[in-house]
């Protein structure tokens, strides 16, 4: 949608052709066709414009590790969901969205005034480059993005391996 917008601002702005392309920071069309010239009208070849590079494309933050801590008002406890570096899908899964711009320009706070009865997500997401993004969700805020909602979904769903111990009788008194 942005690059629908961009492209109307530099058509609107009076700019055409390749350059409202790369404006647009779309790739820029490679016109093959040779122009058809008619028997009566002779047609000059004008030299063509030299191909503007194209703007390397700015990478986000590659997130590393995700902690989701959810607390509700009025109840004594916590839970907290933690992933650090990806070994199922699901997990890349997290780490991709957490890396992509929608969510690195997400506000910090999305807060309601009565948070009674309801959960607060403090989420901290970890970089690659040493780098932390906070993001505070109480449940229910308007205007919350959805990036921020389908973060906190994949993070409390996210399926937990069986870590099953058995320790021997009478541990750790033996």
């Amino acid at each position: 949608m942005s690059k629908l917008l961009l492209s109307l601002a530099a058509v609107v702005a009076g700019v055409a052709g390749t350059a409202g392309a790369a404006v647009a920071t779309e790739p820029t069309p490679q016109a093959t066709a040779t122009p058809v010239a008619s028997p009566a009208v002779a047609v000059s070849a004008a030299p063509a414009a030299p191909a503007v590079p194209a703007k390397p494309q700015v990478k986000g933050k590659k997130a590393v590790a995700v902690v989701v801590v959810r607390t509700r008002s009025g109840v004594t406890g916590q839970s907290v969901f933690t992933l650090v570096g990806a070994s199922t899908k699901q997990e890349a899964a997290i780490l991709r969205l957490a890396s992509t711009p929608a969510f690195q320009t997400v506000r910090p706070k999305y807060v309601v005034a009565n948070t009674r009865g309801r959960y607060t997500y403090n989420m901290e997401v970890g970089f690659g480059d040493k780098t932390k993004k906070r993001v505070i969700v109480v449940e229910g805020a308007p205007g919350t993005p959805k990036v921020a909602l389908d973060l906190i979904k994949m993070m409390t769903s996210l399926d937990v391996p069986d870590a099953a111990v058995n320790f021997p009788p009478g541990f750790p008194f033996n």
